[in-house]
């Protein structure tokens, strides 16, 4: 029985999928067994899948059901202890599984885990690595330190297989259930984190999962949390967090309708000074704004509006 179980949900990558699976095999730590769901792909992604011989790997075909089926299935069928979870158009360096591993060593009480990584733009990788003073840190609720750069994806996340079945997975059916699975899970357990990069997310993927939400769906995620947040100035600060990017996300689509919906449940209190400024800009200033950030990106500066 391997010490970790990885599941990788695939949907028509085929010209990342190699990539990711390789990563995996050539983890440093080697007690883990791969499981790729494949949910209903149209292109060579699962011809390619299958090209993978190696005895740790299971494949699993299905009709399509959503990320979150899929991802469901693959834990269901799991044997191992841990559940590290990667995408299908991101890369593990070689150390993650062994960092993961020493995660839950240091804290062996705690549930769920998480690694610093590199967000990939284009050719340009920037590190995203959270300032705590200690390599290894547990963080309670962990959405109370996740006010800039995203704290994790799903990519470099783990969780106990017994915890994930407690909490029944992810929820089918919606748009942003990771994000939806890590607020709830993270309301109950303490985040293990290395500030060690052992993941590369890759921004621009096409199809990436973050990628295709559309709008008017990626805000109802909010309604799950519209009483907790009452109650927990943490999550109402990560919620608005939220609220902001698709505030603006909104306003340079013209969609000023769902800008001035997100507006009314917002505090502006949770926003740093460069957030009041730009929320109040008309929609033609953010655009040329966001040319701008685009421009410079490429030129190797990460500009954000959530850098104080």
């Amino acid at each position: 029985m391997p010490r970790i179980s990885v599941v990788i949900p695939l949907y028509n990558k085929e010209q990342y999928i190699k990539n990711t699976i390789e990563s995996v095999l050539n983890q440093n730590f080697k007690d883990f067994e791969i499981i790729i769901v494949d949910d209903g792909s149209t292109d060579r992604s699962l011809e390619i899948a299958k090209q993978y011989k190696q005895e740790n790997i299971k494949i699993i075909s299905q009709k399509n059901q959503g990320v979150a089926v899929a991802r469901n299935k693959g834990v269901e069928l799991a044997t191992g202890e841990l559940i590290a979870f990667i995408d299908a158009d991101d890369i593990w360096l070689s150390n993650h599984l062994s960092e993961i591993n020493t995660l839950c060593q240091n804290f062996p009480e705690e549930k769920i885990f998480a690694t610093a990584y590199y967000l990939k733009i284009k050719n340009k990788q920037y590190p995203v690595v959270h300032n705590f003073k200690d390599k290894y840190t547990l963080l309670k609720p962990y959405y109370r330190y996740d006010q800039g750069h995203t704290l994790f994806y799903i990519s470099n996340f783990a969780i106990k297989k017994s915890i994930f079945e407690k909490s029944k997975g992810f929820k089918p059916g919606i748009d942003g259930e990771d994000t939806e699975f890590f607020i709830r899970i993270g309301q109950k357990q303490a985040l293990g984190y290395s500030k060690e990069i052992t993941m590369i997310h890759l921004k621009e993927a096409e199809n990436s999962l973050f990628n295709r939400y559309k709008l008017e769906k990626k805000i109802k995620l909010l309604d799950f949390f519209k009483n907790d947040e009452q109650n927990d100035p943490d999550l109402k600060a990560y919620l608005d967090k939220h609220r902001f990017a698709w505030i603006m996300e909104a306003s340079m689509n013209g969609k000023h309708d769902i800008a001035q919906r997100l507006k009314k449940d917002l505090s502006f209190k949770t926003l740093n000074a460069k957030q009041k400024i730009l929320i109040k800009l008309p929609s033609f200033l953010l655009r040329q704004l966001k040319s701008v950030q685009r421009k410079l990106q490429q030129s190797g500066w990460h500009l954000s509006a959530f850098s104080k």
